[in-house]
């Protein structure tokens, strides 16, 4: 059903924002495709398109040599997002990776950089180093501050995203941060923060391997366990809500015993039973990760004891996808973090998926590891954030209205 109106200011902002959706996630695409997308007559999308062509936000594309024209005698221009058009920062903060990159609204990343920060417990010491480094991106890169559209921040903690405030966070040994406030003073840029899983878990949707997927479990497996639950494409219920706690459920292992999530399924658990006690503070972080990362090549290697650990921890973690899924329905699991290179835990969670739900689900690897990754998904969310849940003021980038 078309749903056209006059030509409104608000016909021209919702008809805009839904055209560089459709452009952002699905260019290079033609005009007559995009048209019963977003509910309009053909013939309107050159006069919803101009705006944002005219703003250097999209580029209309001739074939390349050896490509037809969609009809004779006209050649096919499909429209795409212009890199040249705007920038985005992205910025990731969890115990093992602390990374800020730039990007261009196309998400080419212009320059990244991993900041291998000590002590990550002092919040405000991470502050002004991720600050510093911002700024050292923003002058080498940025020739013109109108079309740096914004930043977004993923970061290992519970997170009040109105307010852009860090709740706490166990595992960063953070409490209460007013993170958003903090780089405001520092950057004067608008700035987004989020918790880390459902931003893996929106930039794979959107743009990388989940994408296609509407319905779906996202699982944040590190040293301790996450989960999110998506329907539609985005997380259900306010972001407070479905990642960080759920690591300290009592569950049941296979042996009767009870115990959490974390120690069952999580990287530290799996850590305990292979090598006994381990002291797990924000302090120790970094050594427990790469003592992690050191189990997951054994794994990958074909241990055998290394390789049965990870298997029984994917279990207990496709345990929790079955709970879930009886409720959810998903299309595909997702695990996030260092455990989804772990091909033994991952196979256990296939399996027991396979056993207990009579739909087919399936499990997905998040591309999103180390600082590239980091990367990628921040910049990746920003772009989207800043193009189409808050698009940009058209004429503070040289358009002016007809």
């Amino acid at each position: 059903m078309q749903r056209e109106s006059d030509g409104s200011p608000g016909y021209h902002r919702e008809y805009q924002q839904a055209f560089l959706r459709e452009v952002l996630l699905n260019g290079p695409i033609a005009r007559k495709d995009i048209a019963p997308r977003i509910g309009v007559q053909a013939g309107s999308i050159t006069r919803i398109a101009r705006p944002a062509i005219n703003a250097g936000l999209v580029r209309e594309r001739m074939e390349e040599p050896g490509e037809l024209p969609v009809r004779p005698g006209r050649r096919f221009q499909p429209l795409s997002i212009d890199p040249r058009g705007g920038q985005v920062l992205g910025i990731a903060i969890s115990p093992g990776v602390q990374a800020v990159a730039l990007a261009d609204i196309a998400l080419n990343v212009v320059e990244g950089v991993e900041l291998r920060i000590e002590r990550v417990g002092d919040a405000d010491r991470v502050i002004r180093r991720i600050a510093q480094e911002s700024r050292r991106l923003i002058g080498k890169h940025v020739e013109d501050r109108s079309r740096l559209l914004g930043g977004y921040l993923m970061v290992t903690a519970v997170v009040d995203p109105l307010k852009g405030e860090v709740l706490g966070s166990p595992y960063l040994g953070w409490g209460h941060v007013a993170i958003r406030a903090r780089l405001d003073e520092l950057l004067n840029l608008p700035m987004q923060v989020r918790m880390l899983l459902p931003t893996i878990a929106q930039a794979e949707i959107h743009f990388g391997v989940a994408r296609g997927r509407r319905n779906m479990l996202a699982a944040l497996c590190g040293l301790g366990i996450g989960v999110a639950v998506f329907l539609d494409g985005r997380p259900i219920g306010d972001t407070l809500v479905p990642t960080g706690p759920i690591g300290v459920m009592k569950v049941i292992g296979e042996d009767g015993t009870a115990t959490t999530l974390d120690n069952l399924a999580g990287g530290a658990g799996i850590l305990r039973r292979l090598d006994g006690e381990l002291r797990l503070t924000p302090e120790t972080f970094p050594q427990v990760d790469r003592l992690l990362h050191e189990a997951i090549e054994g794994d990958r290697a074909g241990d055998p004891a290394i390789s049965a650990e990870m298997a029984r921890a994917g279990r207990a973690l496709g345990r929790l996808a079955v709970q879930q899924g009886y409720f959810v329905r998903p299309e595909a699991v997702l695990v996030a973090g260092p455990l989804a290179a772990a091909p033994s835990y991952m196979a256990a969670i296939q399996q027991m998926l396979d056993v207990e739900m009579s739909a087919p689900v399936e499990v997905i690897a998040s591309r999103v590891l180390g600082a590239e990754g980091g990367w990628w998904a921040s910049c990746a969310m920003a772009v989207y954030e800043y193009l189409v849940e808050r698009p940009p003021d058209l004429s503070k980038l040289g358009w002016l209205p007809d």
